[in-house]
């Protein structure tokens, strides 16, 4: 039978979680909420389909995931709890559970948000990923979908970074064919779409085109088709951002311009630089 029309609701893995129900399903890896027997605290449990095992590039792409978790400890970054091999030799990475909403979720249901509250998730977001960084890793799928809102004791929720499935060390070799691009086209860096080699700084133009959206309801470039989005992210300047919003300090439409260059090598130094930018822009606000 098939390993992807096996239900798994009720088994043990790695006699530690007992699998609850599916909460997820991607290209070649499900995701469950399961009981961990240890802590008696429900994970994320992200099971590899056995279909998918046999897939060289699959199976790399996930054990890369699984090292890159290992390595990062972080409030803004979902925790890997626990990693393994089924019964079956399906890999599996136990992940902290998180209950809240993703950004995209948010911003979709309410436009533009407050720019304190931007302001807010964007600094969270830049520390999580400064610590991505620091780690010697890439995450190279920024996007509001990776982003989870988890409700805190505080007014605003806390901010977690997520899915390190396309995320890589810095220098490692590549797992994508020549030619092709990971990730969501809009918050690509331009240097990413012209085929060069992209180091941290392309996660702070994702970082960048997220805050943009965030305070505007929209990103900075949006197009009918791929190869105009391509093109507006290498050959255009994004808008202004007090353009669209005259209320907005100028401090802030700074930070993104710094962010948005096209060049690399002219944006902040890294992210907890942008991040130290964007909390002092954010003392103008009214």
């Amino acid at each position: 039978m098939s390993a992807e029309r096996v239900n798994r609701i009720g088994q043990i893995i790695g006699e530690r979680f007992r699998v609850d129900e599916m909460i997820g399903r991607g290209a070649s890896a499900e995701v469950y909420r399961a009981l961990d027997f240890e802590t008696q605290a429900y994970v994320a449990l992200k099971i590899m389909r056995f279909t998918h095992v046999g897939d060289s590039v699959s199976l790399a792409r996930f054990e890369r995931e699984g090292a890159v978790q290992a390595k990062l400890r972080h409030r803004n970054i979902a925790a890997l709890l626990d990693s393994g091999i089924t019964d079956k030799h399906e890999p599996y990475l136990a992940v902290e559970l998180l209950r809240g909403k993703t950004l995209r979720g948010v911003v979709k249901a309410e436009g533009q948000l407050s720019a304190r509250r931007a302001a807010s998730y964007g600094w969270q977001a830049l520390n999580g990923l400064a610590a991505v960084h620091a780690a010697g890793v890439l995450h190279r799928d920024l996007k509001p979908a990776n982003i989870m809102l988890e409700p805190s004791e505080g007014p605003i929720d806390r901010v977690v970074l997520i899915d390190f499935g396309f995320a890589t060390f810095e220098g490692s070799a590549k797992l994508t064919l020549q030619g092709t691009v990971v990730g969501s086209l809009t918050y690509i860096a331009p240097e990413r779409l012209r085929g060069e080699e992209a180091g941290p700084r392309a996660d702070l133009y994702a970082m960048g085109t997220i805050i943009f959206e965030m305070l505007t309801g929209r990103p900075p470039f949006v197009a009918a088709d791929d190869f105009d989005l391509i093109d507006l992210h290498i050959n255009v300047e994004p808008p202004k951002l007090r353009e669209i919003d005259p209320n907005l300090p100028q401090e802030i439409e700074d930070v993104l311009d710094r962010a948005l260059l096209k060049d690399p090598a002219n944006r902040f130094s890294d992210a907890a630089a942008m991040a130290t930018a964007l909390e002092l822009a954010a003392t103008k606000l009214s």
